[in-house]
């Protein structure tokens, strides 16, 4: 007889979900044993913010919303971490917690909180499974996960619904969204406001990677010849080898990016979604031409030239057939500015620096490999300095901004796409947060090198201290001399203390057929430098 569980799992299973990662509880065993008749792998975890952040990722690289499960109680409060970064970084998930029996939900009883007050303010809805219409429920989250902006519903399965009789009602009907149908405006405006301008520049955003019409985006940059910046999580919307780059808002050496942005005398943000970064925090006082799926937030003192509202495929594809507009930006101009920018990015060091690593690391790294990043100093530098050839190659929190992303994207990735080179590039400060996962790994076999970037601080908000002229405290990860383990969880460690060991370790390591650690103990002395 089938179970409301069963239910469930055959909608996740038709839907095309082949995982879900979680740490499983009594309440919600039932479930787990529909997911292994169904055919979706359920994967262990060791925290359960980390199968937030798996399932965010599964998201982003596949289109179809990745799901993470939790007990009540303390599992759904630490897996709310991983769901509010799918929340602030636009990713479809399902998050599926266990409940107390559906007569318990007015009591106060061990371990139950309100779930639908804890997710609400970081999903797009909050439900508490029904029977009757479960498949309808599921349908409905499922749409309204992947509806833009994409993010993450909540599913709250009290535990006696799960073992009950399944009872479908076929003509349960269950809507969340009416998602409305936008089209594409006229765009031949555009051409007269960039007549007007003479230095006009183009800021991409992380919406844009979702407009399915990146080639028509690099066309219209290309035939006007426009120099652009991008936001963190719009990094390979168009190559970032592109010549017209001019580098990245917000991060490492921002006020060299800003610095060229203030010769602009119009801004054309596409895709810019503020969830990233403000517009005020980097744009000069000039007028903004705005095109999204939604319109601009932004402060009082912007001025909003133009807002294009409506579909973005239709309004990017557009652009393309835009005719030339002449412009006054100079070739050399953006050359110089590149140039600098890498210089200060890259100062002279006789020890090992981050920088050292990461470029080191784009040479070796195939074009089509996929790097993950967790949030931290290194983060600003590899925003500036890593180049990203193509979206999806790049995996970082942004919006959420959350420490400990880093492993848990990496092994997401990997399961993922498995038949491309997979990397992590984490601060100390972040792998200890999630080491746990190194188990995760091992006993998946996941063939990706974890790179610890390893300076035994939190190099971040030192370098926050030291700007507000504050004494170093609170920050230090390590005391005296530190000396990296043999392994984590069964995970071999491998130490590099120098450039000369720099190659040969990361090589060997994208060619292990397993895990591997890769403990870079840098001088972190480049973060004085990078006005984080």
């Amino acid at each position: 007889m089938k179970a409301n569980a069963d239910v469930v799992a055959e909608v996740l299973r038709e839907r095309g979900v082949r995982y879900a990662f979680g740490i499983p509880s009594g309440q919600v065993v039932v479930l787990l044993d529909a997911l292994r008749r169904a055919g979706v792998e359920f994967t262990l975890v060791s925290h359960e913010a980390a199968a937030g952040f798996m399932a965010d990722v599964w998201g982003r690289l596949t289109g179809t919303p990745g799901v993470c499960i939790s007990t009540l109680g303390p599992g759904a409060t630490n897996m709310a971490t991983g769901v509010g970064n799918a929340c602030l970084d636009r990713s479809p998930v399902l998050a599926i917690t266990a409940q107390d029996p559906v007569d318990h939900l007015t009591r106060r009883v061990q371990m139950r909180i309100d779930h639908q007050a804890l997710f609400a303010p970081i999903t797009k809805a909050s439900l508490v499974l029904s029977p009757g219409k479960i498949r309808a429920q599921l349908e409905a989250a499922f749409n309204l996960a992947t509806v833009e902006p994409p993010g993450p519903v909540h599913l709250d399965l009290p535990m006696d619904v799960a073992a009950g009789v399944a009872r479908e009602d076929p003509s349960a009907r269950v809507s969340l969204v009416d998602p409305e149908q936008r089209e594409a405006p006229d765009m031949a405006s555009l051409a007269d406001l960039l007549a007007h301008a003479r230095r006009p520049l183009v800021a991409l955003g992380l919406s844009v990677l979702r407009s399915r019409a990146l080639p028509e985006l690099m066309r219209f940059i290309e035939k006007q010849r426009l120099p652009f910046v991008t936001t963190l999580m719009a990094k390979g919307a168009v190559p970032e080898d592109h010549p017209l780059l001019a580098g990245v808002v917000g991060r490492a050496r921002k006020d060299l990016v800003a610095g060229f942005c203030k010769g602009a005398d119009l801004v054309v943000g596409i895709g810019y979604d503020p969830v990233e970064i403000c517009y005020e925090d980097w744009m000069p006082p000039v007028p903004l031409v705005h095109i999204d799926f939604e319109p601009a937030d932004v402060a009082p003192g912007v001025r909003v030239a133009r807002g294009f509202v409506g579909d973005l495929t239709g309004m990017v594809r557009a652009l393309a057939g835009i005719p030339v507009v002449p412009n006054e930006w100079s070739p050399d101009e953006l050359r110089r500015h590149k140039e600098a920018l890498y210089k200060a990015l890259t100062p002279p060091s006789a020890d090992l620096a981050p920088h050292h690593v990461l470029e080191a690391l784009r040479d070796i790294l195939p074009r089509e490999g996929i790097m993950s990043c967790d949030v931290g100093a290194h983060t600003h530098l590899i925003g500036q300095l890593w180049r990203v050839p193509a979206p999806g190659t790049f995996l970082v929190s942004n919006g959420w901004s959350s420490m400990g992303f880093g492993v848990p994207a990496a092994i997401a990735a990997k399961l993922a796409r498995p038949e491309l080179a997979v990397v992590a590039v984490v601060g100390d400060g972040g792998f200890r947060m999630m080491a746990g996962e190194m188990a995760t790994a091992r006993r998946l076999n996941i063939a990706v090198p974890f790179v610890v970037l390893g300076d035994s601080y939190l190099s971040l908000i030192r370098e926050k201290q030291r700007g507000r002229n504050l004494p170093v405290y609170g920050v230090e990860i390590t005391r005296g001399a530190y000396e990296p383990p043999e392994h984590y969880f069964g995970v071999p460690v491998r130490v590099v203390r120098t450039v000369e060991d720099l190659v040969p370790a990361l090589r060997d390591g994208l060619r292990a057929d397993g895990p591997v650690v890769i403990e870079a103990l840098v001088n972190p002395a480049e973060y004085e430098t990078m006005r984080l």
